[in-house]
């Protein structure tokens, strides 16, 4: 059961202080934001695009020219920045079980968000060290470490050309770049949406006292 304290208030008076959660409360609404992030940069975005491409474009008629997985690759950035941005500005983890919520209170959850950043960035950073020019007929010339996890692929691995692309590139691209590029989206929405930017921006004055 929380404890709760009376503590002197600034003025003399007193007010009611519970206990708030430790590191380990902290360490855990990081992790579930971290997984948040990763779960829409290497789940949820190509599943928004997938079934654009398979359900809602058929039902309204509208043509598509090219495979959904080559689209999500030509649209990388868009369709992995727009979803995290959304998801992290509605702070999804309000929704939890309050069990999970009084274990972490003490807004954990709203300031742990500004971190969900840090292992994308970590594992990016990392890879990046590891990161060998490779050596193959696909490049004529080495490429740099930034080309070869920034400059997204066009066109999706498949059987038909897998000689032709780069699957390993294709990948990190997608389990690392995108991660990344979630995790600081995610972060930046979080820090909005705990300054609440959207109502200071459109919500409406109330009458001048």
């Amino acid at each position: 059961m929380p404890q709760e304290f009376q503590v002197a208030g600034p003025r003399g008076g007193k007010r009611s202080l519970r206990n708030e959660c430790g590191p380990a409360g902290f360490l855990m609404a990081l992790g579930i934001h971290t997984v948040l992030a990763y779960a829409t940069a290497v789940h949820f975005s190509p599943w928004l695009v997938y079934h654009w491409f398979g359900w809602v474009a058929p039902i309204l008629r509208i043509p598509t020219r090219i495979p959904a997985t080559d689209w999500y690759l030509q649209h990388l950035e868009m369709a992995t920045i727009l979803p995290a941005i959304l998801l992290g500005y509605l702070n999804v983890t309000r929704f939890y079980p309050p069990a999970i919520h009084r274990y972490m209170r003490g807004g954990s959850f709203d300031s742990a968000v500004l971190w969900a950043w840090v292992i994308p960035v970590l594992v990016l950073g990392y890879k990046m060290l590891l990161y060998r020019a490779p050596s193959s007929v696909l490049y004529n010339t080495p490429i740099s470490t930034l080309t070869y996890f920034f400059d997204i692929q066009r066109i999706m691995p498949t059987r038909a050309n897998f000689r032709d692309t780069d699957p390993v590139r294709v990948l990190a691209q997608m389990t690392v770049t995108a991660p990344f590029y979630a995790g600081v989206s995610y972060s930046l929405a979080g820090l909005a949406s705990n300054r609440h930017l959207l109502k200071r921006l459109f919500g409406s004055k109330g009458p001048p006292e």
